[in-house]
């Protein structure tokens, strides 16, 4: 008994002298994502260091590939998330400044702890992130991800469009290692992180667990839609914000009607999020005849189907894609959906330009190839990406979705464009894409 209360006071005394105290915290950022850090304090330094699971980054790359990184001056911490700096204190509030690492970037960090509530911030360009917690008892990982990751998979081995991934070496490796990872994995930060890291590899993309958000549901912008007069009598409209529905596109025909405008030009370059619904919108507003544009076809009719179907047979065999029961975003649950054209009453009957670079890729491609195509603009500018795998999110659990590759789309004439590249009618780049437009309208 004498031992053990002796050795009760060396551990005590040893805790005093170095000053040092550990808490746990799950911390929240705006988008909802979790992590899960140590906060160590030395009270003598007042000094402090926070951190997500000791070494998950490190095992991620594995030790020789972090050690070169790290002797590379890219990596400078095996954490994923690792925050350091100063400590003060004021009544029972602890604050906290310094450096927030994460991977091979730094931003400033502040935080005040008071009692068990965790409220600070991260700053990355002059926006200030906002970062709230509580503290838990251990680090136990917040949530079951090793389940998620199961889950995953389980999905993907019935939706990814091309069965042939799964056979793939990557595909296997990157199986192999995630299975590995999934009992270690302790927050959203981690589970992100090691879906980026591994699946760089694979032979498609992307493959990403991320919180669920709302299908078609833009984000939040001070203008709901990117339009602007460039000159007179000419506008631009930008691709990544283009009209999400037939009110918004409604409103842009009655502006650019107002405007008298006789040039529009549709602005592509680097953008791989259109969503097909609006791209269908948009051709509807520019088209001055129907036609059929071709068909987004997934796993399922692959599964039941040997042939790319017939144009004839479309109205058949899908839905359009642009039917009101597409907003759920679950077109992998179907055989595929058409893209039909029917001219709205009130179209643009100007001269179009459609600007694409390499980075234009998914719907944003296949709309400047149906542009292109049809003959309703002139595509000014680079070869795109020739990536034409169409990308949906489904649904793991209550918070979590899938993001695959889960369909393709192919022509009337039942030619797929991946691997392709839309080649422009006029090839330009960087300044002289908009200097060569303004020139000839």
């Amino acid at each position: 008994m004498v031992s053990c209360r002796f050795l009760f006071f060396i551990v005590l005394f040893f805790q005093s002298y170095n000053g040092s105290s550990q808490t746990f915290w799950k911390v929240e950022n705006e988008h909802g994502d979790e992590i899960l850090l140590t906060i160590e304090l030395n009270k003598s330094k007042n000094t402090f260091e926070a951190f997500s699971r000791k070494d998950a980054l490190k095992d991620l790359a594995g030790t020789f590939t972090y050690s070169l990184a790290k002797a590379a001056g890219k990596l400078k911490y095996p954490e994923i998330v690792f925050i350091d700096g100063k400590t003060s204190t004021k009544n029972d509030t602890l604050f906290l400044s310094g450096n927030f690492n994460y991977f091979d970037k730094q931003f400033l960090f502040s935080a005040s702890l008071t009692d068990n509530r965790f409220d600070g911030e991260y700053v990355e360009r002059g926006r200030v992130h906002p970062l709230t917690g509580i503290k838990v008892p251990d680090q136990k990982p917040i949530k079951d991800y090793s389940s998620m990751v199961s889950s995953a998979f389980s999905i993907a081995e019935r939706s990814l469009i091309n069965v042939v991934w799964l056979r793939s070496d990557e595909w296997l490796e990157f199986k192999k290692k995630l299975n590995e990872l999934k009992v270690k994995i302790s927050d959203d930060y981690e589970l992100a992180a090691t879906y980026f890291w591994l699946g760089k590899k694979l032979p498609f993309s992307p493959f990403e667990i991320s919180k669920s958000r709302p299908f078609n549901k833009p984000a939040r912008r001070k203008n709901r839609v990117g339009f602007r007069e460039i000159k007179p009598n000419t506008a631009l409209l930008e691709g990544n914000s283009l009209p999400q529905n037939q009110k918004e596109m409604d409103s842009i025909a009655g502006i650019v009607d107002k405007m008298g405008c006789r040039n529009l030009i549709i602005d592509l370059r680097g953008n791989s999020r259109v969503n097909p619904i609006a791209a269908n919108i948009l051709v509807n507003y520019l088209s001055d005849r129907p036609f059929d544009a071709g068909v987004y076809l997934t796993r399922k009719w692959y599964e039941g189907n040997a042939d790319i179907s017939k144009v004839t047979d479309y109205p058949k065999l899908f839905k359009r894609i642009i039917e009101p029961d597409n907003s759920s975003g679950e077109v992998y649950k179907e055989c595929g959906r058409y893209m039909t054209i029917v001219p709205a009453a009130k179209r643009f009957q100007g001269k179009v330009f459609v600007l694409i670079n390499s980075k234009t890729s998914r719907v944003s491609e296949i709309l400047a190839f149906v542009m292109k195509n049809r003959k309703i603009g002139n595509l000014v500018g680079q070869k795109s990406a020739g990536q034409t795998y169409q990308t949906e999110n489904i649904r793991i659990n209550t918070e979590f979705d899938l993001i695959l590759p889960d369909c393709d789309f192919y022509t009337v004439e039942g030619k797929s464009l991946n691997g392709i590249g839309i080649e422009p009618d006029i090839e330009k780049s960087g300044d002289e894409i908009m200097k060569y437009i303004l020139s000839v309208i």
